[in-house]
């Protein structure tokens, strides 16, 4: 994805003290946005390239974002911290505080050494998504910010997608990232599956994506496929998808807030996650 920003004549940085900043970082990029609370309007988001080789390179690439953006180094109110990343697990809540955790992550996911382990609960569900970080990064924001919330992308993701759901349907929620697609599905209030593949095409897309529809038996003229993340929303992938699938819809930001008119030339689904950070803090 290249480079935006967008920032409403609003913005003053003086105010800092009045605003959210939410920030999602990981090997696709660095975006931030930020929401006045008193009018309950976003009025900047930005999104930063970033070339990293291997995930412990990572702080080193955002220390050079933070040098160069003086609205990263403000007094907020309150500070949000999305992650991104594939090495991440489901389990059941009732592990929760168990050395179980550690072993699962462990077994499901390659951790190096200079990695820790995070557990988020997933809002509406009685599971959590496990998932390993680089140390340095929260070396990093801990030197950035006294107070932030930090969560797993999947977070305001699912939540976002369980606000817009028709719960009369199954839903297949699909989120591209730069290399690889997250599928989350939900049946009956349930998530009965969560995980990612790397894709280089379309015809990879469609291979998973159909499959998985098969197998969980999502019915493509009846139930509801929800598409977020780093796709055009007239792009091939949309195009093909739609042959075989009835109702694909995007995801879309709240609507208890205001965006500014400069966003206008944003597609928000690219987005979701960053914009929804803020009411799953």
């Amino acid at each position: 994805m290249h480079e935006l920003n967008f920032v409403d004549e609003s913005f003053d940085l003086s105010r800092a003290t009045e605003y959210q900043l939410s920030i999602q970082v990981g090997l696709d990029g660095f975006s931030f946005c930020i929401l006045d609370i008193i009018s309950r309007k976003f009025i900047v988001i930005q999104h930063i390239p970033l070339i990293v080789g291997k995930i412990q390179f990572l702080a080193k690439k955002m220390e050079a974002v933070f040098e160069l953006e003086d609205k990263l180094s403000a007094s907020y109110q309150s500070v949000s911290v999305i992650y991104s990343t594939n090495k991440a697990t489901l389990i059941p809540k009732a592990y929760d505080g168990s050395e179980l955790v550690a072993r699962i992550a462990e077994l499901t996911n390659d951790i190096n050494r200079n990695e820790e382990i995070a557990v988020n609960d997933l809002p509406g569900f009685n599971q959590q998504v496990i998932f390993s970080y680089p140390k340095e990064l929260m070396t990093l924001l801990n030197r950035k910010y006294t107070e932030f919330t930090f969560m797993h992308k999947s977070v305001p993701l699912v939540a976002k997608a369980v606000d817009q759901r028709d719960e009369k349907k199954n839903t297949l929620m699909i989120n591209f990232e730069k290399q690889y697609i997250r599928i989350i599905a939900i049946k009956d209030m349930q998530i009965v599956l969560y995980n990612s593949f790397y894709f280089k095409n379309e015809s990879d897309f469609l291979y998973y994506t159909l499959n998985i529809c098969h197998t969980l038996q999502i019915d493509p003229e009846r139930d509801e496929l929800l598409i977020g993340g780093y796709v055009a929303d007239d792009s091939g992938y949309i195009r093909q998808l739609k042959k075989y699938i009835s109702n694909v819809h995007f995801l879309k930001p709240s609507e208890d807030f205001y965006y500014s008119n400069t966003f206008d030339k944003v597609q928000k689904h690219q987005f979701v996650s960053l914009l929804n950070s803020f009411q799953c803090g």
